[in-house]
């Protein structure tokens, strides 16, 4: 009966680790999610200025003012792509650590399936052993 407690308190711990792997995933990927927000955020401005540049004539300064934004603009949308990129990359391996985690509980829960079987036969054996032995005089 202790494997049959051992393997149950294996699969204890190996079923809180895989909800916090999948905890972790899904913080990732609202991460993923944010960077990706962000980076719509970075083109919608650069159109507006875009927009904004090709209607009327606009002075100097302000040419140079839109240039400045627009590098700016180009600068922060790599840097997202980046890490999008790099946030990606994370969501995988959190999503590859949950099913790790997924399959260490799948095959702790068959081990301890099989022990419960084991046992339980164990102890019908012992069973008809027993009515066996009262039976004879």
């Amino acid at each position: 009966m202790a494997a049959t407690g051992d393997l149950a308190k294996r699969l204890k711990r190996a079923e809180r680790l895989t909800a916090v792997q999948e905890q972790m995933r899904r913080a990732a990927e609202w991460q993923l999610a944010a960077i990706r927000r962000d980076a719509e955020a970075v083109e919608q401005d650069r159109a507006a200025l875009l927009s904004a540049l090709g209607g009327d004539s606009h002075g100097h300064l302000f040419l140079e003012a839109a240039n400045r934004r627009l590098r700016a603009l180009a600068s922060r949308a790599t840097e997202l792509e980046q890490a999008a990129a790099r946030q990606s990359d994370d969501v995988r391996e959190k999503g590859l650590a949950q099913k790790r985690a997924e399959l260490g509980a799948e095959r702790v829960g068959e081990l301890l399936r099989r022990e419960r079987e084991r046992v339980e036969g164990i102890e019908r054996l012992d069973g008809l052993a027993q009515r066996r032995d009262a039976s004879l005089p």
